[in-house]
């Protein structure tokens, strides 16, 4: 479908107006795909608190610590790590 043919169906004759609203929607549709998402583990040391995360990371969906009393995974809030600074 063309941009025209939207502006014919919703009754609009502003052409960017439509065009910026279809951008909008790709824009929002592309923020709530998961595409390439993958699950990483890592075991829990004791008097460790970093870890290495693969290096192709972008972007974390999730954190969770398995529970091994229930087998249960527990999130973890998240924090604001703004002024985080490396050891």
């Amino acid at each position: 479908m063309t941009i025209k043919e939207v502006m014919e169906l919703v009754g609009e004759t502003k052409f960017n107006y439509i065009k910026s609203l279809i951008e909008d929607g790709l824009a929002e549709i592309q923020l709530e795909t998961n595409e390439n998402v993958t699950q990483y583990t890592a075991p829990i040391v004791k008097d460790q608190s970093a870890y290495n995360l693969p290096s192709n990371l972008i972007q974390d969906k999730s954190v969770k610590i398995l529970d091994t009393n229930s087998s249960y995974y527990c999130p973890i809030p998240r924090i604001d790590i703004e002024n985080y600074k490396e050891k």
